[in-house]
């Protein structure tokens, strides 16, 4: 499992189970993770009343979109 993988789960888990944002921000802190990887990760996740943690989406662009669109932007120059 990559560690970006590790570091969501984690965050998940733990929203799942009722721990606050600073309280996580602080264990990852302690843990080592960086202060952006941790943002990153807290901000993946809405802040809402819902039960269970409810996901942001995430912009993507998959490498057919992006090779289109290079060649689309080339052509039209």
């Amino acid at each position: 499992m990559r560690p970006s993988d590790q570091l969501a789960e984690f965050t998940r888990d733990a929203l799942a189970t009722g721990k606050s944002r600073q309280d996580i921000r602080d264990a990852l802190s302690q843990a080592g993770w960086a202060p952006n990887e941790v943002a990153e990760a807290l901000d993946a996740w809405a802040d809402s009343d819902f039960p269970t943690p409810v996901p942001r989406p995430r912009p993507y662009v998959s490498a057919r979109e992006a090779f289109f669109m290079a060649f689309c932007s080339w052509r039209l120059r």
